[in-house]
């Protein structure tokens, strides 16, 4: 009853906005404010991106309610599901959650953390590297990962000392920013088509795979999350918030990991999926390049290729996966690839309606109006660190990473090329800037999702290890908030001018010497 009156509410008043106000920025960003009140209220990514299309088509025909909800399919959901990078994004999701699914039940990974916490000397510390190095292993999807260690990990924590909180911890901080800076993973689809989508009138050629290349670099907040798991583990650091939180007893029918199967399983198919998908792009350009050549490899990578090597190289990954699945287990391959891809179906329909809403935005010129707004008083420069801010809140009111993607990209990328324009910037200097507004609204949407009670991750991340959801964020926020911060001098030696490298490696060393200085003033309750 609740999304009923609130959807009813956020209709009548798009029917009556045109009659209440002629400001073209109000008007240009209501659906964007419905998407998030919606998505705020519900906690759903799919009802508030689809509130938001709903509201842009009847803003756009408020003269005629017919013609409004025939444009919601024909303007703006049916030409969303067209063109290779859009359909491409689809398939390959799907064709790697079906890999998830079979790598998680093969039980290859089982294996591997129990062979590196046997006998190890820091048990702990054997412990939760192994957790954080099968987390970089399963860079293919963040919430399969959040499953796989957690799940696997939770009785070795409590044999070992390790509090639940503590490595729900680990598992959660390496699920997501692995995904997001992994170029191959769930996540690489529907963050190349973004990119395209939010570029598709930028004065300068867009080729999706470079500039993600180049944002990762400008994303400090993922990069510097990775980073500072391994120190914070080598330092034995646990802030306050942390060190409240003490070791579970181990269960009388806790018994420890037996699994004999051969860690292969798991490797094999991980390298034919990388392998394949690094073969495929310059086989499948057009026309084909050297892969025997630096320059071979850059055309591949700046070509069209991306969809179709996408694709063909998971295919080839889930192939491996299929034939490497051991016949002792009790869940067959066919099954558990058909609930990894179904795991994904909520996903693909928050990016079919986040793609929808971008052309809603571009037929508003919501970036435009957004570019206004901010030229008045607002240098360019600083729009990375503004757009970093803006996706932490969103994703922490909102819980969803890829809601807050979807909805701050298409509005973020288009206000950056109008803002540029605006301050009289070169093609060339507008190319520069786009991959940190891009590696800032990966970034935001990360650290407020990591942030945030309601998130998927958050959530999931918890349950597999065994401890509260709100003991994990208390928990987990002190971290989350370093990165962040640190990730805040990043954006503003990048504003200052400095590249986005130097800038995160800057603040990286900066990072390091800070949390080695706490851990030296707060010694940990536990040793090992």
């Amino acid at each position: 009853m609740k999304k009923i009156i609130i959807l009813s509410a956020l209709i009548a008043l798009t029917l009556i906005l045109p009659f209440l106000t002629q400001n073209p920025a109000i008007t240009a960003l209501w659906p964007a404010f419905c998407a998030l009140i919606v998505i705020i209220l519900t906690r759903q990514a799919a009802l508030g991106l689809g509130s938001g299309v709903v509201a842009g088509a009847f803003l756009i025909h408020h003269d005629s309610p017919i013609a409004a909800i025939r444009a919601i399919f024909a303007d703006y959901i049916f030409p969303s599901l067209e063109g290779s990078w859009h359909i491409g994004a689809i398939v390959f999701t799907l064709i790697l959650g079906a890999f998830a699914g079979i790598l998680e039940k093969s039980g290859g990974f089982d294996t591997l953390l129990a062979r590196l916490t046997t006998k190890a000397k820091h048990p702990q510390k054997s412990l939760l590297g192994g957790v954080y190095l099968i987390g970089l292993l399963c860079f293919f999807d963040g919430l399969a990962n959040s499953l796989l260690t957690g799940r696997i990990a939770r009785p070795l924590a409590d044999r070992t000392g390790v509090s639940r909180e503590r490595l729900a911890w680990v598992v959660d901080s390496t699920s997501s920013p692995v995904a997001c800076v992994a170029f191959i993973s769930t996540w690489i689809a529907t963050q190349l088509s973004l990119i395209k989508e939010g570029l598709a009138d930028a004065p300068f050629p867009v080729e999706p795979y470079s500039l993600y290349f180049a944002s990762i670099p400008a994303n400090p907040y993922c990069l510097l999350t990775l980073l500072l798991i391994p120190l914070a583990i080598f330092l034995n650091y646990q802030p306050r918030a942390m060190r409240r939180y003490l070791p579970q007893t181990p269960a009388e029918n806790d018994e420890p990991t037996t699994s004999s199967i051969p860690t292969r399983h798991a490797i094999i198919p991980l390298i034919a999926l990388v392998l394949g998908i690094f073969a495929a792009f310059p086989l499948l350009s057009s026309p084909p390049t050297d892969p025997f050549t630096l320059t071979g490899w850059r055309e591949a990578f700046s070509g069209s290729a991306g969809p179709y090597a996408l694709v063909a190289g998971s295919i080839f990954g889930i192939a491996a996966a299929w034939v490497m699945y051991p016949k002792s287990r009790k869940t067959p391959a066919s099954e558990a690839a058909y609930h990894g891809a179904a795991n994904l179906l909520p996903a693909l329909v928050i990016l079919v309606l986040a793609w929808s809403l971008g052309n809603v935005f571009s037929a508003l010129g919501a970036g435009e109006q957004i570019a206004t707004l901010l030229s008045e008083k607002f240098n360019v420069a600083w729009l990375p660190l503004a757009v970093f801010a803006s996706g932490s809140i969103m994703a922490f009111a909102t819980g969803s990473s890829w809601g807050t993607m979807g909805l701050l990209m298409p509005l973020a990328l288009p206000a950056g090329i109008a803002a540029a324009t605006a301050a009289g910037l070169s093609p060339a200097e507008m190319l520069a800037l786009s991959p940190a507004i891009i590696g800032a609204v990966f970034g935001g949407a990360v650290f407020g999702d990591h942030c945030s009670p309601f998130s998927d991750t958050t959530i999931v991340s918890s349950i597999a290890s065994g401890c509260e959801p709100t003991a994990h964020v208390h928990s987990q926020l002190p971290f989350a908030a370093i990165a962040a911060g640190f990730s805040a001098v990043s954006y503003s030696f990048i504003a200052l001018g400095l590249h986005a490298a130097l800038s995160t490696i800057i603040a990286t060393i900066i990072m390091a010497f800070t949390v080695i200085f706490l851990s030296r003033r707060k010694s940990s309750p536990t040793s090992s």
